[in-house]
């Protein structure tokens, strides 16, 4: 709606990020850094926590993309569903949606083991990423995540590396699991952009959309940082109000007002 007010060709704030325009930070180097020495040296899951918008979920995307040895990319959004429902799931995604016919727990996990070993076989390693982990229910933790976490330990012949996102909840939780907890690998926080790194992703994000000017007064930019804790899913929306608002009200620029006003309405809180 304004991106031709503003000279840009796409939207440049979203929260469904594609790899490639995923913006490394200081701390999603960190991240990276460590998912890269866990998996690469097979040295069992990793965990990456942080609060809801930190972009976990784009990181690990980021990842995967940078990692096509690691397929199939199994991507499970539905942590809370039951034990039975998330393993056919996981087989499901491992055979390209066909589902299986086996019935029980253990025979679900029978057929996933049969599934590992065949991509391994054919020089594949699959790579289960549970979004939302803090979600996962006690079962889930002891009769889903533990015995995947035990066939990839306990049969040669199939490799297996696994993610687990989540609050920082999640890692307390954990550590009721000794079974799990003492097999995480890598534990890596995944905090927010510093005032520096807010400023230099708005200016990323719009030129990524083809704005060749500033449109975000360097005031603003800092304003920007304060009001969202440098929390990428509430800059993205700030961001994304302040343009259309700009775009209403006829704007050349937007500044330290339009980030409060718009603030005010979106985060309350802040």
């Amino acid at each position: 709606m304004y991106e031709a007010y503003w000279s840009m060709t796409a939207r440049p704030f979203s929260n469904a990020t594609e790899p490639v325009a995923f913006f490394r930070s200081k701390a999603c180097n960190g991240a990276l850094l460590r998912l890269n020495y866990a998996v690469s040296n097979l040295s069992g899951p990793c965990l990456v926590v942080g609060q809801s918008g930190t972009g976990k979920s784009s990181l690990v995307r980021y990842f995967a993309s940078e990692h096509t040895d690691l397929r199939p990319f199994v991507h499970l959004v539905f942590p809370a569903l039951q034990c039975d429902e998330l393993l056919r799931m996981v087989q499901a995604e491992l055979t390209d949606g066909a589902p299986t016919a086996a019935s029980g727990i253990d025979a679900v996990l029978r057929d996933i083991r049969t599934d590992l070993r065949r991509h391994t076989s054919l020089g594949r390693r699959a790579l289960l990423f549970f979004d939302d982990a803090h979600l996962l229910s006690d079962d889930a933790l002891q009769f889903v995540i533990q015995p995947l976490l035990s066939l990839a330990e306990s049969d040669a012949n199939l490799q297996l590396a696994m993610i687990l996102s989540g609050q920082p909840s999640l890692a307390a939780r954990l550590r009721r699991f000794g079974q799990i907890s003492e097999r995480i690998a890598v534990t890596t926080p995944l905090n927010g952009f510093s005032s520096e790194e807010t400023s230099e992703y708005v200016v990323s994000c719009l030129k990524q959309a083809g704005a060749s000017e500033a449109i975000f007064a360097k005031a603003a930019l800092q304003r920007l940082f304060e009001v969202a804790s440098g929390n990428p899913r509430r800059i993205n929306r700030l961001c994304d109000m302040a343009l259309l608002v700009g775009f209403a009200e006829r704007l050349q620029e937007i500044v330290p007002a339009q980030i409060d006003s718009i603030a005010c309405e979106l985060l309350p809180a802040a």
